[in-house]
């Protein structure tokens, strides 16, 4: 198979009519990305690289990391999303306040905005404004 009639350039084809510049926009979109293992990604047509971005931050362990991969899948059966309070997230904030001095308590948000939201009104009821 020539590499102008491969998967990648097919699905580069496809990205360019319905993504802006044809990419998300961390990547090069000359990449599309098959699979991870650790800290390696591989695009469409078999090639390795190096992931600098990882998740841009919260895969510090990696693509696949086995006790990743083990609590993920041992959660599935019991639910995926709840926006209630649960165990789970009590011991989270549990341990995010231990591990961070100067966090007292925790606010989940499910956006950048949100959470820019949250922060501004608790500096405004910090100052009075």
């Amino acid at each position: 198979m020539s590499i102008h009639n491969s998967s990648q350039q097919r699905l580069i084809k496809r990205a360019n009519k319905v993504l802006p510049a044809g990419s998300f926009g961390n990547y090069d979109s000359s990449i599309i990305i098959k699979k991870g293992q650790g800290t390696r990604i591989w695009d469409e047509d078999g090639n390795e690289y190096v992931d600098y971005l990882l998740g841009s931050g919260p895969m510090v362990l990696g693509h696949a990391h086995p006790e990743v991969l083990e609590a993920v899948l041992s959660q599935l059966n019991k639910g995926t999303t709840f926006f209630a309070n649960n165990y789970l997230g009590i011991e989270l904030a549990e341990e995010i306040c231990r591990a961070v001095p100067c966090a007292e308590q925790v606010r989940f948000v499910s956006t950048g905005s949100e959470a820019d939201m949250y922060a501004i009104r608790l500096a405004r009821a910090f100052t009075g404004q």
